[in-house]
């Protein structure tokens, strides 16, 4: 039968409840799309700041969140990034999506154990380079969407009320922070 392949991490609850209920900006009606960017980019240099802690041998050495490694988190970020930019664009193309975050809850753990397979043989350099461009990507999608198009729930009527906001927050700044902590608790006990 062979060895077992690497599970994801659980996940902390159901991905719509992930993607409304995390700490951070919220339902919060003064959101704007300043505010949504400047958490972006905030989340996103406080995991820098914790990769840059790494070594490669770290980067690459199974158990940061189940059995994943920190290169196995990068690409699994950077997955559900691309995910985000494509269900965007098709949002601005008119497309309707068949759920409220672009996949169903029950999906998420499936498509979680396709990601690590699709990139569980990739080296770090690429998946580096792809965790840096992907990135790039989200912003310049996030920046070329209107206030409106973020933060009015009615907007997309696929998003069944929510705002665009909160998909963006769950594929960017909510998830970059829960990995950061994961990274950071796994660094810390490593230590």
């Amino acid at each position: 039968m062979g060895g077992t392949t690497p599970q994801p991490p659980a996940p902390s609850g159901n991905y719509s409840t992930y993607c409304t209920g995390r700490e951070g900006l919220t339902m919060d009606e003064s959101i704007t799309k300043t505010k949504i960017f400047e958490s972006i980019q905030q989340e996103r240099e406080a995991l820098q700041v914790v990769l840059d802690q790494l070594t490669v041998e770290q980067m690459t050495q199974p158990g940061v969140e189940g059995d994943w490694s920190v290169k196995d988190i990068l690409a699994h970020i950077s997955t559900w990034e691309q995910k985000m930019v494509q269900w965007l664009e098709e949002s601005l193309r008119g497309k309707e999506l068949p759920a409220p975050y672009g996949v169903a809850d029950d999906q998420v753990n499936e498509i979680n154990q396709q990601i690590y397979l699709a990139n569980k043989n990739r080296s770090l350099a690429e998946i580096l380079a792809e965790f840096e461009a992907s990135y790039q990507q989200a912003l310049q999608t996030v920046e070329s969407l209107t206030e409106d198009d973020l933060v009015d729930p009615h907007r997309f009527a696929w998003r069944r009320g929510e705002p665009m906001w909160h998909l963006v927050a769950a594929n960017t700044w909510w998830h970059y922070r829960e990995h950061r902590e994961s990274i950071s608790n796994w660094l810390a006990g490593n230590a």
